[in-house]
């Protein structure tokens, strides 16, 4: 019986010897030496102070010349006006003061007339989760929904409602917390059917 395992090694390509850490090491060095070498570089320009002779740039206006005058005038007869650029003052932006002293009219027994109205209609709002024929059934999607931290009743059958045993999530406080309710309905795979009692 031959031995072909010495066979396998003879044909196996030979690793290629990867570089270094130090290489690496090296070559990070040098490139963050570059960049500090940069930015020093560009912060050189942007931070050298103004000539000793004008320590604040002046605006200068000339004259413009006369149509009239055919004859080059001369240098010396030019006229320069100086002027200083003006400086803001320290108040200069009023839009702080501008959201202390401005009012917003608001109505509100508008708002409160339409808070009453929504909260009469909550009283009167449920979610209708599930609909069973049995009661063990209705009470096992109850038990589920506890799980889910939703605190739902069964509403036993009556001649209203056709002999189904129906679980109900509400009645809600805000709408805020209707729908978050059937957010968490919808997400879990129940059915979540908003209707009035």
């Amino acid at each position: 019986m031959r031995d072909y395992s010495t066979q396998a090694a003879r044909h196996r390509r030979p690793k290629k010897k990867r570089p270094s850490a130090v290489i690496g090491i090296t070559l990070s060095i040098l490139l963050l030496g570059s960049i500090a070498t940069g930015l020093v570089w560009l912060n050189r320009g942007t931070l050298a102070p103004y000539p000793a002779e004008s320590q604040q740039p002046e605006a200068r206006v000339t004259e413009p010349q006369s149509q009239e005058a055919d004859t080059p005038t001369d240098p010396e007869q030019t006229t320069t006006v100086e002027q200083e650029i003006p400086e803001a003052p320290e108040n200069f932006y009023t839009f702080y003061e501008l959201l202390i002293t401005g009012e917003v009219p608001i109505d509100v027994e508008a708002g409160e007339s339409w808070d009453e109205a929504v909260s009469e209609t909550l009283k009167r709002t449920i979610i209708q989760v599930a609909a069973f024929r049995t009661a063990g059934e209705a009470e096992g999607t109850r038990v589920a929904l506890l799980f889910l931290d939703l605190k739902a009743r069964v509403i036993p059958p009556s001649a209203i409602n056709g002999g189904w045993y129906r679980i109900v999530l509400g009645p809600f406080k805000t709408v805020r917390d209707m729908r978050a309710t059937a957010d968490v309905l919808t997400k879990n795979g129940y059915s979540a059917l908003v209707r009035r009692e």
